[in-house]
């Protein structure tokens, strides 16, 4: 039961928590970026139209713009994140067409589209929580560490010193 709870609790779990949230805004973010595309990347080929090119850029670009509040947390850029979680909101509330449903499925809308940005928010800031909790651990012991190495430097040039004959010096 230890080793469940310690790995719910582990950056992995949380990165891996993390990425599927980070999926499934992607998704919509994708479909956004595709209603208003201003560029058609497709072509035809014996009269099929091909379309794979517009989804791939659209990929790449919420890949890059749901990624960014990651990275913004990770990088000790809370503002920015907040504001890209602003956006993620924004951008749900676009996918769901809330100005076009009954008021129920408007605040369903609006429920879910909260606790998917909110849900990415919280989560990189929980991933940056526990790598610079992990990080301050290991600086602090590596602090510690050079401490003993400068030290046991000083005694071997203090030794060396006190050994050398007079006349080498």
């Amino acid at each position: 039961m230890k080793r469940a709870i310690d790995f719910l609790r582990s950056e992995v779990f949380i990165f891996l928590t993390l990425l599927l949230v980070i999926t499934s805004q992607i998704i919509h973010t994708m479909y956004l970026f595709e209603t208003v595309r201003v560029f058609d990347l497709s072509f035809e080929i014996a009269s099929y139209k091909i379309t794979v090119a517009n989804w791939v850029h659209a990929f790449i670009f919420a890949l890059a713009i749901e990624s960014a509040i990651l990275m913004f947390i990770l990088n000790g850029k809370p503002t920015p994140s907040k504001i890209y979680a602003v956006a993620s909101f924004a951008t749900n509330l676009l996918y769901y067409k809330v100005w076009m449903m009954p008021i129920p499925t408007i605040c369903t809308s609006i429920l879910i589209s909260s606790m998917m940005a909110g849900s990415i928010w919280f989560f990189s800031d929980l991933l940056a929580e526990k790598i610079n909790v992990t990080t301050a651990s290991s600086t602090k012991e590596e602090e510690e560490l050079k401490k003993i190495l400068i030290a046991n430097d000083d005694a071997k040039k203090i030794n060396f010193k006190t050994t050398m004959p007079l006349s080498g010096r």
